[in-house]
């Protein structure tokens, strides 16, 4: 979303560095011409305090080489506001500043503190209203909080994604894209439920519900699925309602951590759509296996990784 700096360096492999409160994960996607694209590194690795992530960060830099490529990183799931506002009905080169007006009174802090990018919703229902679009808001000192943590591990940081967007650039390879594909996402503390169909992103809903929750509380395993089961059906049901599209019919589960068995076949049976588990080394070629509990902590960075649009503010 945030176009940076470019630097002169080996720009057929994008590296992404998405930090966490307590994490860290890299992804490396490698494009060589006329062939599908290579996912050559991916890797979670825990931190112990936000204080030495800066450190962390440079010394996974060394020892991968990422300096040597273009990075991407995400900004974390509670850093920023994904808001679905009115498109303004002005000029494209207006389109921010009429857009700033918009959510000025949708933020908790003040509009000249906010980052703003914008992407657009296509083929939305006629209503007799004005089309709507997604507007990212973020506050600067985040922005520029991260920028200072990866451009001074020694990082080429070229952008800061949303995970809503890397959600999209997997869930763009799965076959079930082609007709539209609910996505269910959890980290550890939360998640996201993303709604594409042939790599546009039409609808995002966050939860509260991370694999955590799921793991840490097995008696109390279904009521927990049932809230997800209800923000998945609520998602389904606006997307038709609001969207020129065929209602979607399937649901793809990312990777969760081992022990965590049977969470698709739950939301099978109570959707009554089909539902199923994902594994990323079916959609990318890979330089090694990845498991389970890999994929999952590193899905977000995955994601950035395979990123290829080019966008600037």
């Amino acid at each position: 979303m945030l176009g940076l700096l470019k630097q002169k360096v080996d720009r057929q492999a994008l590296v992404a560095v998405c930090p966490s409160a307590d994490a860290v994960a890299i992804a490396r996607v490698r494009r060589n011409r006329d062939t599908p694209p290579v996912l050559e590194l991916c890797e979670s690795h825990p931190t112990a305090s936000l204080s030495v992530q800066a450190a962390e960060i440079a010394q996974l830099a060394r020892s991968h080489g990422l300096d040597k490529n273009l990075c991407a990183t995400t900004l974390g799931l509670g850093n920023y506001s994904l808001l679905f506002v009115e498109a303004p009905d002005v000029p494209p080169s207006e389109l921010r500043a009429a857009i700033r007006w918009r959510v000025k009174d949708l933020i908790d802090f003040h509009i000249d503190d906010a980052v703003i990018d914008v992407f657009e919703v296509p083929n939305q229902k006629a209503t007799g209203k004005n089309a709507m679009m997604y507007a990212v808001v973020a506050r600067a000192s985040v922005v520029r909080g991260q920028i200072a943590l990866l451009a001074g591990a020694g990082l080429n940081l070229d952008v800061i994604d949303i995970p809503e967007l890397a959600l999209r650039n997997i869930a763009a390879l799965l076959p079930e894209d082609v007709a539209g594909v609910a996505l269910l996402y959890l980290s550890a503390r939360s998640g996201l439920i993303t709604l594409t169909r042939q790599g546009t992103l039409y609808l995002s809903r966050r939860i509260e519900t991370g694999w955590e929750m799921l793991a840490g509380d097995q008696d109390h395993l279904e009521s927990k699925l049932d809230r997800i089961v209800v923000e998945i059906q609520r998602s389904l049901d606006y997307y038709e309602s609001h969207f020129m599209q065929p209602g979607i019919t399937n649901v793809v589960v990312t990777p969760l951590p081992e022990g965590l068995d049977g969470v698709a076949e739950y939301l099978r049976d109570q959707l009554g759509v089909a539902v199923r588990g994902m594994d990323v080394g079916s959609l990318i070629d890979t330089e090694q296996s990845f498991g389970r509990d890999v994929q999952c902590r590193s899905l977000v960075a995955i994601g950035a990784a395979l990123r290829q649009e080019s966008v600037e503010l």
